[in-house]
């Protein structure tokens, strides 16, 4: 297996920089067959919006990063079944998604969460912050709030649109529903983050 699937993987360097452009299923693919590289390449690809995607959806970025690195060693582990279709990133983030529902499942994570949000940070330096900052942190605090105060399908449509940036339809595939029903569940959830916002656009 390669060497550095979650530290996480590091930017590519100018030793690889110049390395060809291939896409997800190709990826895939080259790694399959032990392409060194080939697999680093997904992960580097991939890893910073799954990242925003898992931190979102458990509001805790040391879990957030362990579900990433669970998410590809997955993966890594269904190579030889993956059947190349030119949804990667759908299949991807069905499995990241798998992966967050069974960590926030944990009725610990989620106490500590909520302790976590209550509190205020005694080394978070607020006294020494312009106005728009200090304002700027807390509806980021009630944002995650509302996102933990959501449903498990509602909080998935939206972090895996605005966190993501999968279309509907990547969403739809990911989670094996319909468009319209991303699309009800979408518009619930941003109903529910406003109302929580105060009126705010989440």
């Amino acid at each position: 297996m390669e060497g550095k699937i979650l530290a996480l993987v590091p930017p590519a360097s100018a030793s690889t920089a110049g390395e060809p452009d291939h896409g997800d299923d190709e990826w895939m693919l080259l790694a399959r067959h032990g392409r060194p590289g080939a697999f680093d390449a997904l992960v580097r690809h991939h890893q910073g919006r799954a990242l925003a995607v898992a931190y979102r959806y458990l509001g805790q970025r040391e879990l957030a990063k362990d579900v990433v690195q669970n998410t590809f060693l997955e993966i890594y582990r269904r190579l030889d079944a993956y059947q190349p279709h030119g949804k990667f990133r759908a299949y991807f983030h069905r499995v990241l998604l798998n992966q967050c529902r069974m960590a926030a499942r944990s009725r610990t994570i989620r106490a500590r969460f909520q302790e976590r949000l209550a509190r205020v940070d005694p080394d978070d330096p607020v006294g020494s912050l312009p106005d728009e900052q200090i304002l700027a942190r807390e509806r980021e605090r009630r944002v995650e709030r509302g996102l933990l105060c959501l449903s498990e399908k509602l909080r998935a449509v939206v972090v895996l649109q605005f966190c993501g940036d999968l279309s509907q339809a990547e969403i739809a595939e990911a989670l094996e529903i319909k468009v319209g029903t991303v699309k009800s569940r979408l518009s619930a959830a941003l109903v529910a983050l406003r109302a929580e916002l105060g009126g705010e656009r989440p």
